[in-house]
């Protein structure tokens, strides 16, 4: 039997049943002009919904502060964690840009 053949006796079901072992995401719209939610940042970051919550609550993410209507994210803040830059070093860089005006 070929490898073709066995394909075909083992049937749609295997290749179903391999399908849904694969996790899918659902496409997320990230604007740069407003601020993200928890499902936004989670799409960009990779991670789970549950994730980031937990990730902000122990102060790991940089999230928005002062609104509330709930959790929010500056994507420029997102982009910084995610190259490995710290909170400090990017409320720094935004201080130094704010000064230059």
């Amino acid at each position: 039997m070929t490898t073709t053949d066995e394909a075909a006796a083992s049937g749609p079901a295997d290749a179903a049943a391999s399908e849904e072992a694969k996790p899918t995401r659902e496409a997320v719209a990230l604007p740069s002009d407003r601020l993200w939610t928890v499902h936004q940042a989670a799409a960009f970051l990779g991670r789970s919904v549950s994730w980031v919550y937990k990730a902000a609550e122990r102060g790991e993410l940089p999230r928005a502060r002062g609104f509330g209507w709930g959790l929010r994210f500056v994507p420029r803040d997102l982009h910084a964690y995610a190259r490995g830059e710290s909170a400090s070093q990017t409320a720094e860089l935004r201080l130094r840009r704010s000064g230059d005006r």
